[in-house]
């Protein structure tokens, strides 16, 4: 007698046959190098979390991990990469604020986050600091803000470029202490950091690592962190709520991200690896000594993460009249 098979049937069949290739396919991965993109320019803060995650990742995963700075767009032009990629696990990104943010600010960009990626861990959470050229006069922030109002639009100051966090964070200031600068971004945090100190703009808000160097050199003068807290490695610089915007607080966000279509097997295998390399006591130390609190999470509480950034930034966006591009 013959014997036909249902669609449950069949359908039961392919899925056990894709999970067990699915299986196989990350018991092999990583089979060779892991191009991991920066999508901002070097020296930034998101290329020394991409540098040092990076070389954690190749560690646990047992393959070289190549970072790949493509600057531009605010982030997009890398991101669009990745969402290009094949999604195999061999290309990822590191991302920050700026992903969620583009997602209002950038409407002509070639992927949607959540759709064209696939969230894999948080990695840390830094607040920043503004910092200002040697020869600019204010010392804290309340001469400071005293001066932009009496110098309105005049007072320049750089970015990693609109709808990075060095520019969110800056307009977000704004706002509050009813200021109004003069914007130049830049196609990454170190170029922005780099005019500060030869004083072609007069001041940045830069997460704490990517100037935390120039600090401790002179290079830079701090004069108000954006936490809630002082920092543990800047801890004579106030707050700059305490300093006199009471209300201020803004810290930037770093995660790890494949190609949408990535098997969940491989996501799983990467995520463990990210997951035990921001645990793993050199990286806590090396991350901490750049004023970054390391934080993993799982693939689905970083989609949710994504999700309530892209809206929280979307209502902030839309009330503080920042154009979009």
């Amino acid at each position: 007698m013959k014997k036909f098979w249902s669609r449950s049937s069949i359908s039961v069949v392919l899925f056990v046959i894709g999970s067990n290739a699915g299986a196989a396919q990350a018991d092999a991965y990583p089979e060779r190098p892991i191009r991991f993109i920066v999508p901002y320019s070097v020296g930034g803060t998101s290329d020394l979390v991409g540098r040092l995650v990076g070389a954690k990742l190749g560690e646990e995963l047992g393959q070289q991990v190549v970072v790949d700075n493509r600057g531009g767009g605010g982030s997009t032009i890398g991101t669009t990469l990745l969402a290009e990629s094949e999604p195999d696990g061999y290309t990822l990104i590191v991302n920050n604020i700026g992903l969620a943010v583009n997602e209002t600010l950038r409407p002509e960009r070639a992927y949607v986050a959540l759709r064209d990626l696939a969230p894999i861990s948080l990695a840390g959470f830094t607040p920043s600091v503004l910092v200002v050229n040697n020869a600019f006069p204010p010392k804290n922030v309340a001469e400071f803000v005293a001066l932009a109002k009496a110098q309105p639009g005049k007072i320049a100051f750089g970015s990693a470029g609109a709808g990075s966090s060095t520019h969110l964070s800056m307009a977000y200031l704004l706002k509050i202490a009813k200021i109004n600068l003069l914007h130049v971004p830049y196609k990454g945090g170190g170029p922005a950091v780099r005019d500060t100190m030869a004083g072609n703009v007069k001041c940045v808000m830069s997460p704490i690592p990517t100037v935390f160097g120039h600090l401790k050199a002179g290079r830079l003068r701090g004069i108000g962190v954006s936490g809630s807290k002082r920092s543990s490695v800047l801890p004579d610089i106030p707050t700059i709520a305490e300093s006199g915007v009471p209300g201020y607080e803004f810290s930037t966000w770093y995660g790890v991200l494949a190609p949408a279509k990535t098997p969940g097997a491989i996501v799983a295998k990467i995520n463990q690896a990210v997951v035990k390399g921001l645990n793993s006591a050199d990286l806590r130390a090396k991350l901490g000594s750049l004023g970054m609190d390391a934080h993993s999470s799982t693939p689905e509480e970083f989609r949710k993460f994504i999700g309530d950034e892209i809206k929280k930034w979307r209502e902030v966006i839309e009330s503080s009249g920042i154009n979009k591009s």
